[in-house]
């Protein structure tokens, strides 16, 4: 009768069991991270019985936790992907939101400064128009730099957001680290729960950042990250931290040991961030900065080729825009580089690193390392120049030593109105053509055109007296020859004094053309509509690109990135949705299941009862048959 006692009371251990394993699936249907768990009974060894063998029960082996580590690896590296795309999305949106607002955006400053050199070419002598385009200069620029700053912001919140995941991923190692030590006391038979927290503990970092697991025999799992760095292994965690870009101290990146690895890191939120401001928020305030250099510089460029209601030659409308060059903090040499823009339509928005490399120097990308053509030796009289940049070396740089090279980095808040008074604004061409009264033929002679501002003698009274249809002097008014019998052709240019003019037509004998500086108080248009067409004039890129194409194409660019991000979201999103579902169909409890377990196991265990009742009373029965 033992036996069938001891077999009935195997079977009742073994439902209890399973209904306390199934009890507890019930209870954590809601617990996240919960893997559903299950009771693994095997039969026991059967008893030989004269020619046969009797069985003698069930026992428990174990309760194995349902779970599939290929789909949790899918889970993880989605997570890592939605993680990015996530705060990609968000920051992204909201850059977009900033600079293609069109009560916002620049777009709508630059049209109205524009507008109003155009209504000064329309009233060159008017006060006010001239006032409107001082303070429509000092708006645009106010708006440039407050844009700038809103950038700036940016950036400072996402080093803010990349310390704030740093210690969660900190404290994520630490205590996966934890549950590893305790994993690997256990020996192989580590409670289920602790396998879920560090299961749980996994997934938590791959929202934040990328990572290798690497499972050991002992239930415990190795946390690598960048090119191989250990961030877990075994009951041991190591740190990340953030350390200042080696060229912009107030800017951070990731470290390890004190050593960047930003470029390493590809997946979760610190990924999403690096990947924001490196690809979206740099590329969108240096095309921001170009737009501001070209403003100021190109129109300045035309601002000097005019004279002003004073009759004095025009000066910079704005003030200069410079260069920026920042030298890296790992630098040990004692050079020093001072950079200057050349020509404000052959920059590009881009950044440049100068290296030394002991037998000369070299040019890449800042953002690709793409090397770049370099020509030049870097001294005052032979400058490296690249990209409508000049570059000039002084002092002695050591083998390895960086540079970071830039026309618009600082451009966006360089944009300052330099004029106090309206009258300074050049809306009059510097020279002043004309044919004499007493020219018999019908020649014309076109304004000029200035090419030298700054030649001392641009302003000289000249005439142009023809001997003959054929040929033409030049004098001034005290009847000095400044250039002798020259051949005529009709519509050549005339070049002097760093001017040119064409006479168009036959001209005759004693015909004179006048050119004189432009006199105070003109009410010549002629430099005020070339101010007005800046905006519309194609400059950069080869003539391909106006400031309003600029203008466009950086509204269009951030906007095409946010909408790229929005969808890079939506997919990865469902992707990871998708596998979390894949997951939940193993590892989740259903409740229909687990109480269709119950009702099994509780009969299960009746009927077990049962058996020990019925051993029990055929125990008594024999007892009683023998007495």
């Amino acid at each position: 009768m033992t036996s069938i006692i001891n077999t009935g009371l195997s079977g009742l251990l073994a439902a209890q069991a399973a209904i306390q394993t199934t009890s507890n699936n019930v209870a954590n249907a809601g617990t996240d991270g919960y893997a559903r768990q299950r009771v693994d009974l095997v039969e026991r060894n059967s008893s030989r019985v004269g020619s046969f063998t009797v069985g003698n029960g069930v026992q428990i082996d174990g309760v194995t936790r349902i779970y599939d580590q290929f789909v949790a690896a899918e889970l993880k590296s989605a997570t890592m992907a939605q993680g990015r795309a996530s705060q990609l999305n968000d920051l992204t949106t909201r850059l977009d939101g900033l600079l293609g607002n069109p009560e916002e955006g620049i777009g709508r400053d630059l049209q109205t400064f524009f507008a109003q050199a155009e209504t000064l070419n329309r009233e060159p002598t008017s006060q006010v128009a001239r006032q409107q385009l001082l303070n429509s200069g000092r708006d645009l620029g106010a708006r440039f730099a407050q844009l700038d700053s809103q950038l700036n912001r940016l950036s400072d919140e996402v080093d803010s957001r990349l310390e704030g995941n740093v210690n969660t991923i900190n404290n994520l190692a630490s205590n996966l680290a934890r549950v590893n030590e305790t994993i690997s006391v256990a020996s192989g038979s580590a409670p289920n729960e602790l396998l879920n927290e560090q299961e749980r503990l996994l997934t938590d970092l791959a929202q934040l950042i990328d990572f290798t697991a690497v499972p050991q025999a002992d239930g415990s799992t190795d946390v690598l990250i960048g090119s191989g760095q250990p961030l877990v292994v075994s009951g041991q965690s190591f740190s990340l931290g953030v350390t200042q870009n080696e060229f912009n101290g107030s800017r951070l990146e990731i470290a390890y040991n004190g050593q960047s690895i930003s470029n390493l890191v590809s997946g979760g939120e610190v990924a999403g961030l690096l990947s924001f401001r490196r690809d979206v928020l740099d590329v969108a305030s240096r095309e921001l900065g170009q737009l501001a250099l070209g403003v100021a510089n190109l129109f300045n460029e035309q601002h000097r080729q005019g004279v002003d209601l004073n009759g004095n030659l025009g000066g910079d409308f704005f003030r200069g825009i410079s260069a920026s060059v920042q030298g890296s903090s790992n630098n040990t040499g004692s050079a020093t580089l001072t950079a200057t823009i050349a020509s404000a339509a052959d920059t590009q928005p881009r950044e440049y690193i100068l290296r030394n490399t002991g037998s000369g120097w070299g040019l890449i990308d800042a953002g690709t390392d793409a090397p770049l053509t370099l020509s030049g030796s870097g001294t005052t009289v032979d400058p490296f120049v690249f990209d409508g940049l000049e570059v000039v070396v002084s002092g002695s740089a050591a083998s390895g030593d960086r540079f970071l090279v830039s026309a618009t980095g600082s451009a966006s808040t360089g944009v300052e109105v330099a004029l106090v008074d309206g009258n300074q604004i050049a809306a009059a061409n510097p020279l002043t053509t004309g044919r004499s009264l007493n020219n018999l033929s019908d020649a014309s002679i076109s304004a000029a055109q200035v090419a030298d501002v700054g030649n001392p003698n641009l302003q000289q009274a000249l005439d142009i007296v023809f001997d003959d249809p054929n040929t033409y002097r030049i004098v001034n008014t005290l009847g000095g020859t400044v250039v002798g019998a020259t051949a005529y052709t009709s519509g050549a240019d005339i070049n002097v004094n760093g001017w040119t003019v064409q006479i168009n037509g036959p001209a005759l004998t004693n015909d004179r053309f006048t050119i004189r500086g432009t006199g105070a108080g003109s009410g010549d248009n002629s430099n005020a509509l070339a101010l007005s067409q800046i905006g519309s004039e194609g400059f950069f890129d080869g003539g391909q690109q106006s400031l309003a194409n600029l203008s466009g194409n950086l509204i269009a660019n951030v906007g095409a990135a946010a909408a790229r991000a929005d969808s890079d979201l939506e997919v990865q999103s469902a992707l990871r949705e998708q596998i979390q579902l894949d997951l939940e169909s193993i590892s989740g409890v259903n409740l229909e299941e687990e109480a269709a377990n119950l009702l099994r196991y509780q009969e299960a265990y009746l009927a077990a009862s049962k058996v020990i009742t019925v051993a029990n009373d055929l125990f008594n029965s024999l007892l009683n048959a023998v007495r």
